[in-house]
């Protein structure tokens, strides 16, 4: 029997769930639905999302038409839709389906349903270290998956990446950017606040290597979530410490970065080297351009996201050495994606 989810709202947020629908554990249809409003168009491909090829699957407006046609239904919750979520809710409720919660805000929103799920990073317990324990070694290859922010396509070349080592026979291990990430068969990455920064990385260091050690894996990837600093005064990132202590826990045999688009020049580049070489303990051995342009509201307090088509972001672009790739763009990936292969193939008898 199929079964299908239901996403509301189809964001850049969500859109991964439609896109890789295909390798999603549990369900064998997801159902993306939108909004309705003034200027909205009534149904368009996923594509007008996310910039990416076309995918031939169409948005569907409106909620109430489709909830009854869903076995589970997953809200992503920011402060814009927050109310239409709790008007929805209800309407799920009336359905007996199974609900996943991916909460943006504050609100900490109340599901009395007999089957919800609060998707959150923070469902790992927290692992006892102290001051003299030292880094244990993650004995399989290592492929750290970071960048300058948010939506900058971090998670589509996670399951990229996972596509292609399982396409030529390798087990993969995984530990992804996206609170959802279980529902592809693979961890979300953990959230440890208000805890200090050396003993943040020995908690990560430990837990990819309880992963490994449980799953014995030939290759673990991780992606971490947000940027490696500060955008501005207004949004920190974090300061970039997830970043941190997630790369100084793992000693990455391959890092790619992805970059939003029109950021791709010299300085900036060797400014990105630098800081990972010294703040992160990894350089870049690949870079992603995004379908994703950062874009500084006038008041410099809030920044927005513009999609571009993928066709277009590799156009004028000096490929060198063949490491700068668009996760869209199959001829590039695939380039960068065999390199990644035969780096680590090469290097297997250090493990």
């Amino acid at each position: 029997m199929c079964k299908s989810l239901l996403v509301y709202p189809l964001t850049m947020e969500t859109v991964p769930l439609v896109r890789y629908q295909e390798y999603l554990v549990d369900y064998d249809e997801v159902i993306p639905v939108v909004d309705t409003g003034a200027g909205q168009p009534k149904g368009y491909d996923v594509s007008h999302i996310d910039g990416g090829s076309a995918y031939r699957v169409e948005t569907i407006p409106g909620f109430g038409a489709t909830v009854g046609s869903s076995n589970s239904v997953l809200f992503s919750i920011n402060a814009q839709n927050l109310e239409n979520v709790r008007k929805y809710m209800s309407l799920v409720k009336g359905h007996a389906k199974q609900v996943f919660i991916c909460d943006e805000t504050d609100e900490q929103l109340d599901c009395d349903f007999d089957d919800c799920y609060h998707l959150t990073f923070n469902s790992e317990s927290m692992i006892d270290v102290g001051s003299k324990d030292r880094l244990l070694k993650i004995p399989v290859p290592v492929i750290l998956v970071f960048g300058h922010g948010q939506q900058c396509n971090k998670f589509d070349i996670q399951i990229g990446l996972r596509k292609k080592f399982q396409e030529l026979g390798y087990k993969v291990s995984q530990v992804g950017t996206k609170k959802y990430s279980p529902l592809f068969g693979f961890h979300a990455l953990p959230f440890y606040p208000n805890i200090p920064l050396w003993k943040k990385i020995l908690i990560y260091n430990r837990y990819f290597r309880g992963i490994v050690k449980a799953e014995s894996p030939d290759v673990l990837i991780v992606g971490v979530p947000g940027g490696i600093t500060a955008i501005n005064e207004w949004h920190s990132e974090y300061f970039g410490e997830t970043a941190i202590s997630v790369s100084k826990s793992l000693s990455p045999d391959v890092a790619i970065f992805s970059l939003y688009y029109g950021m791709l020049h010299s300085e900036y580049i060797n400014n990105v080297i630098n800081y990972s070489k010294y703040a992160l303990d990894a350089s870049p051995d690949y870079f992603h351009l995004s379908n994703s342009k950062l874009v500084f509201e006038e008041d410099m307090r809030s920044v927005s996201y513009l999609t571009t088509d993928s066709s277009k972001v590799l156009d004028g672009q000096e490929v060198t050495d063949s490491r700068l790739f668009n996760i869209f763009s199959q001829h590039s990936t695939e380039t960068v994606f065999e390199q990644v292969v035969c780096q680590l193939q090469c290097n297997i008898e250090s493990f």
